[in-house]
């Protein structure tokens, strides 16, 4: 198992990188979003060198409020561009893989079926545009529209060469149980990348310590040594005191040598 954690876009991007690597992560997952870290304006060459004084790897993530779905079609051109931007930029440091979260935000207006519809013929094009970066896609379950097994099934038969993004926080919303041992059980060899946040249920996205919530972590432990994932986990703690994250950490590491 190899534990990460994300930058703060709304921090200097160089700061981020350094705390994460004096906390001895394992990996970056690099977010390009503004402000602290638009994609046309980071430091390449600054990030690559703190990645090798730290010995780093890096996982890409792109912006989740990216309106890929819009029935604009100037609105997907712009949110494309913004992408292959940072595709250049993950290219460029020798990222293997990027995340790319659906876009519901059409869902209040036009209603699932749209939102179905919309992302995948988007998701099609950015996957061929991802290709030809040296990147593998990667897609992340949504708090709505993309968290079930229905949802995420009509989108990888439509597209086949993307791979599986978990995240175990929004497997815990919208749902009277966390999903994420269904979504192991039916997508464990899309699996790609797993993020980990604690929550109470219900639709709030909080990002909480781990224990802190309601996610049952036990079971989502063993479910992911069930199907013998041992790769990439990123933290997702989202707090201003950052010692709560490294002390998911150190939860993390108990409880996956506990199970």
């Amino acid at each position: 198992m190899k534990i990460g954690a994300m930058n703060n876009p709304m921090h200097d991007l160089l700061k981020e990188i350094k705390w994460i690597g004096e906390n001895k992560f394992d990996f970056v997952d690099l977010t390009l979003e503004p402000p602290g870290a638009l994609a046309k304006d980071v430091d390449i060459d600054g990030i690559r060198d703190l990645v090798e004084k730290y010995n780093l790897d890096l996982i890409g993530h792109t912006a989740y409020y990216l309106p890929i779905a819009s029935p604009f079609p100037s609105f997907f051109d712009t949110a494309l561009m913004e992408l292959r931007i940072c595709f250049e930029v993950f290219q460029r440091l020798d990222v293997q893989k990027v995340n790319l979260h659906p876009d519901e935000i059409i869902g209040g207006i036009f209603g699932k079926e749209k939102v179905i519809e919309n992302n995948i013929k988007a998701i099609k094009r950015i996957a061929r545009e991802a290709v030809n970066y040296g990147l593998k896609l990667i897609i992340e379950n949504s708090l709505r529209y993309f968290n079930s097994v229905e949802d995420l099934s009509n989108l990888f038969s439509e597209v086949k060469d993307i791979g599986f993004h978990l995240d175990v926080g929004h497997a815990n919303l919208n749902t009277e149980k966390n999903k994420t041992e269904e979504f192991l059980a039916k997508f464990h060899s899309k699996l790609e990348h797993v993020h980990f946040s604690d929550n109470k249920g219900g639709t709030a996205d909080l990002h909480l310590p781990l224990g802190a919530g309601l996610v049952p972590w036990d079971r989502i432990i063993k479910s992911l040594k069930k199907y013998n994932y041992d790769d990439t986990i990123t933290l997702e703690v989202f707090s201003r005191e950052k010692r709560y994250l490294l002390l998911s950490r150190d939860k993390l590491i108990e409880m996956w040598k506990k199970d």
